[in-house]
């Protein structure tokens, strides 16, 4: 039985869909047990889910190698549908699968395959294939270093078959580590781009005073709805509106709105580089009166990783008419992440009351209007102005302080100021529990997967060469994460409204510390860090029916006719449990709401049936059709027909057609409002950060739903073969839930088109003016759920609305070419093998009348539809073989793409920084090779058994990532900071 049909075939048959194998030898020449890498590799595979890069780009989080699912020509990891042995898991991370030692191939069908398969086998199916028979035992250690010695990679695993009886055991084992390569330990490409944050340690708003010290007027106003606003004509830094530094008088073409950055915010032309596992630049840096954040030295390219993986399989044969089997694997991924010291958040920060000038380390003196430091009253002696009962003429939600004057007759009197930007924690701040001694915020994920399946084997009763199988398979995944990034709102008001007389060990200072005196007690960084884990939880049933053989009593001129029939079961769950502080609707980051436990269920019934119609000796019919029906009321029925030719012995013609579909998950249709972080770049101003985003399920989802359509041909003449495929799946009805870049992106357009602005907005001097802003938000055709700062309309504060919905239409056409020649000289045996990709246009329409746009090519950094895609992505490999002796060299290319991503960076306005003026050379993202080579001896004679080593090494010519404005500096979906990786592989066969 193969990948792709349930039709039993004789050896050498070749069917109509495109299968690419990979077996065990393939794996072992790749050089890294790195599953994901594997994926990256393969030239059908585009895509952030397959990414091993971990950047800040695209809105979030590309993946990292901790979780890695498959994404064949770019159109998303749900278009995939990755099978173990045949059968469906609960999550597709191929990362947490059974160990690579326990492999024996990985088939790849390249079309759709929903009529066999079913949901989500829209861009194809790709199927791990384990030992379910081995005899001996094979040990494997591999250990790797990158050659500036920043990471290192190791792993022990080890293969056992053979009978225990009359049973046919196979037991398999893997234990693979990985160390942390930090943005640090790639300094000069981290500084090349976005590593700072405008929403800083703080940024406020300070009252201003007249000549004797009275309060203008107030800081906070009700705004149109009622709720406080920042009175934009009372605060102290109008200045800096008028009175920028010198050098950037060009620059951007907005100016921060009125806002004070904390006084002990650094000089930027004092910044420093990175040096790994110190604090880099605590105090942050001032840039046009907003205090910059550098994060940059506390995040990683690659988190560190502990996977620990068990597979067995037992085979027993009762009779030649019955078998039963058992297969289980169970993984336990664990892995530790690096953020940011705190993240800024901020949809909730008019919420915070006023910070008073008595909190320790307030560091805003009062002043009059001519610049005189103030005094306040202090009759009962304690040390703390008083304050002037019901009067509160700043409007903070404070009485006013008692004004004694500028002459020194009472006790210095520092501002009570309203928080314009804030991080909760600061690198100044006491070290928080969970916070490194450099100041970087550890989380952590922990990943337990589980599956166990029975099946038996038969022959069916009554039906003539007929066999088939039942099988009851439960998959089981958990994952505890550490919501490190959440923070408690309400701990942090407890703390500004501390006594700080009579506890002032519970206040909290929020601004930048210079008296460690002034610093906050553990306990109050610990509440305020609020970390608490969150659980997700997903159960799969399964019960496979499957029957074939021939029907008898009729054959058509090319022979009897194949069929197959099965049916499936399932049954799936899930359950969502949040942090104990979103739980109580306390979080900083999100919404005040509270959130709940969620969960739901849904079954599924399917029957299908598969035809194998010989036509002719050398020509065959497939055909196959697939129903299925969900309890939450989706359902779809997908047909796929194929056409095999003979034309030769030597030459083979291919065809398929056929629909397939995507029901929603229950996520996207049950879950509840969450708020979290995205990254935006405004096009109207100079924001390009961090903001809050806020996303719920719609239960109004319909299925997506697609036609694919394949032809191609197969050439094998002596030791040469040759395979190409055209493939277009046309995609229609995607489900995708819009990013807040999306949101931007579609605003600004909206903006030109109804203003027939022709500004680009990236540039700066292409932006458009902030009248033309102002006139924008308060136009109706602006999208509300882009809550802009009404002191500062520059300032994202939240993304609201964001819902999954069937959106978007995708067609997608590329060839795929496979081929391979084999030869032999008297200086031993040769091999080539080339698998390449090119995708001739990968059409998209983002909503319903968009326009159809062609992102083939492109580096596609304006839309969530399409990732990155070069036109072309070859590997090539040759394999030479004398005696004990191998190597083998691979070639990686990807094709140079035009870069339509960032390029205006506050990055060029701050010392150490090392950004090239367009972020990258001649405005493209340059075309990417890199060579793998590894010599391989084996025939060592060892204890009865027999050894091989392996000297190898990755990217052996040290291919350096291309700096970039995006976050991290790298084009983290297509290039790789590791650099050359050297690694020793030595393995024992018994």
């Amino acid at each position: 039985m193969v990948t792709g049909s349930y039709i039993r075939r004789t050896e050498g048959f070749i069917q109509a869909s495109s299968v690419t194998q990979i077996d065990a030898q393939d794996l072992a020449d790749e050089g890294t047990l790195n599953i994901g890498e594997v994926i990256q590799n393969l030239s059908f595979v585009n895509g952030s889910a397959a990414t091993i890069t971990n950047t800040i780009q695209d809105g979030g989080f590309i993946q990292d190698s901790f979780n890695t699912e498959i994404d064949l020509r770019g159109l998303g990891e749900r278009s995939t549908l990755t099978l173990l042995d045949g059968k469906r898991l609960a999550r597709e991370n191929v990362n947490s699968l059974i160990p690579t030692i326990a492999i024996q191939r990985v088939d790849i069908v390249t079309d759709g395959s929903a009529a066999l398969y079913g949901n989500e086998a829209v861009a194809g199916v790709v199927n791990f294939v384990p030992y379910t028979s081995y005899d001996g035992l094979k040990v494997d250690g591999y250990v790797e270093q990158d050659s500036r010695g920043d990471y290192d990679e190791h792993s022990v695993q080890f293969l056992w078959g053979g009978d225990v009886g009359d049973v046919d055991m196979v037991v398999a084992g893997q234990f693979r580590s990985n160390s942390r390569l930090g943005w640090d330990e790639r300094n000069t490409l981290a500084n090349s781009g976005l590593t700072f944050s405008s929403n800083a340690p703080g940024n406020w708003y300070v009252p201003k005073r007249d000549e004797s010290g009275a309060y203008v007027g107030p800081i906070l106003e009700p705004d149109a709805n009622g709720n406080p606003s920042v009175n934009t004509d009372n605060v102290l830094s109008d200045r800096l509106r008028t009175n920028p530094d010198a050098d950037m008088q060009d620059q951007p073409r907005f100016l921060p709105t009125p806002g004070t950055p904390d006084p002990n915010c650094g000089d930027r032309s004092e910044r420093t580089g990175y040096t790994p596992n110190e604090v880099a630049n605590p105090y942050g840096f001032e840039l046009l009166g907003s205090c910059y954040f550098d994060f940059g030295d506390t995040r990683s390219y690659r988190e560190p990783t502990d996977t620990v993986q068990l597979f067995a399989n037992a085979s027993w044969d009762y009779s030649d008419d019955l078998s039963f089997s058992f297969q289980g694997f169970h993984t336990r991924l664990y892995e530790t992440r690096y953020t940011s010291t705190s993240n800024p958040g901020e949809s909730r920060i008019l919420e915070l009351p006023a910070v008073r000038g008595e909190i320790p380390g307030n560091p805003f003196r009062a002043v009059d209007a001519d610049g005189d430091p103030l005094f306040g009253q202090d009759n009962d002696g304690d040390g703390i102005p008083d304050r002037q009962s019901g009067v509160d003429v700043n409007n903070d939600g404070w009485d006013d302080y008692i004004v004694t004057g500028t002459t020194d007759n009472g006790v210095p009197l520092y501002e009570d100021v309203v928080p314009r930007s804030l991080r909760p924690i600061n690198k100044t701040h006491t070290q928080p529990s969970g916070h490194t001694s450099d100041m970087d915020n550890t989380g952590s994920t922990l990943d337990h997967v589980s599956r166990y399946s029975f099946q038996a084997d038969f022959t069916v009763p009554g039906l003539d060469g007929w066999e088939g199988f039942a099988a009851y398979t439960y998959n089981y995944f958990e994952r505890k994460l550490m919501a490190e990034q959440n923070y408690d709102i309400e701990a942090m008001k407890e703390g500004l409204r501390c006594n700080v007389v009579t506890e002032r060990a519970n206040c909290y200072n929020p601004f930048l510390v210079v008296d460690q005196a002034d610093n906050n007690s553990r306990h109050v960084m610990d509440a305020i860090a609020a970390r608490g884990y969150q659980y997700e939880e997903n159960k799969l049933g399964l019960i496979d029916v499957v029957l074939n053989g021939e029907i008898g009593g009729f054959e058509l001129p090319g022979g009897a006719v194949g069929m197959a029939v099965g049916y499936q079961w399932r049954d799936e769950s899930y359950t969502n449990t949040p942090s104990p502080v979103e739980l109580a609707g306390d979080t900083w980051i999100g919404s005040p709401g509270k959130e709940s436990v969620t969960s739901g269920s849904r079954e599924v019934d399917a029957f299908f049936v598969e035809f194998a119609l010989p036509l002719l000796p050398n020509l065959e019919l497939e055909a196959a059709m697939r129903r299925e029906e969900f309890s939450t009321g989706q359902e779809s029925t997908d047909p796929k027909f194929g056409l095999t030719w003979g034309v030769t012995d030597w030459l083979t013609l291919r065809a398929t057609t056929g629909d397939a579909f995507i029901t929603p998950t229950l996520e996207q249709l049950l879950d509840p409002e969450v708020c979290g972080l995205t990254s935006v770049t405004d096009r109207f101003g100079p924001f390009s950060a961090f903001t809050t985003a806020c996303e719920s399920g719609n239960p109004n989802l319909e299925n997506e739903t697609a036609e694919s359509i394949s032809y191609g041909f197969d050439i094998e003449v002596g030791d040469f073969n040759l395979s190409v495929t055209y493939n277009e799946t046309d995609f229609e009805n995607r489900i995708v839930t819009p990013e807040g870049q999306d949101l931007m992106a579609a605003d600004f357009a909206a903006f030109k088109a109804a203003t027939g602005f022709a500004g680009n907005g990236r540039d700066a001097d292409q932006k458009p003016s902030e009248k033309q802003l102002t006139d924008w938000v308060s136009d109706p055709r602006s999208d509300e759920r882009i809550v802009r700062d009404q002191g500062d309309l520059t300032t994202i504060r939240r993304i609201d609305g964001l819902q999954p919905g069937n959106t978007e239409e995708v067609i997608v056409e590329a060839y795929d070419i496979q081929g391979g020649y084999h030869f032999s000289t008297d200086f031993g045996d040769f091999r080539l093998n080339l698998q390449a990709t090119h995708i001739a246009h990968f059409y998209y329409r983002e909503a319903e009348g968009g326009p159809l746009v062609d992102g083939a090519g492109l580096y596609n950094h304006e839309t969530g539809a399409a990732p990155e895609l070069p036109e072309w992505k070859i590997n090539l490999r040759a394999n030479w073989l004398m005696g004990n002796h191998s190597v083998s060299s691979t070639v990686h290319h990807i094709d140079a793409l035009p870069y339509d991503g960032p390029t205006y960076t506050h990055m060029d306005f701050f010392a150490n920084t090392f950004r090239r003026p367009l972020g990258v050379r001649d405005g493209k993202v340059r075309a990417w090779t890199d060579m793998d080579i590894a010599y391989t001896y084996r025939g060592l004679t060892l204890w009865d058994g027999e050894g091989a080593f392996t000297l190898g090494a990755r990217n052996v010519f040290d291919r350096q990532a291309q700096r970039s404005a995006e976050f991290a500096g790298v084009i983290g979906g297509l290039q790789d900071p590791l650099g050359r990786v050297i690694y020793a592989r030595f393995v024992y066969d018994l």
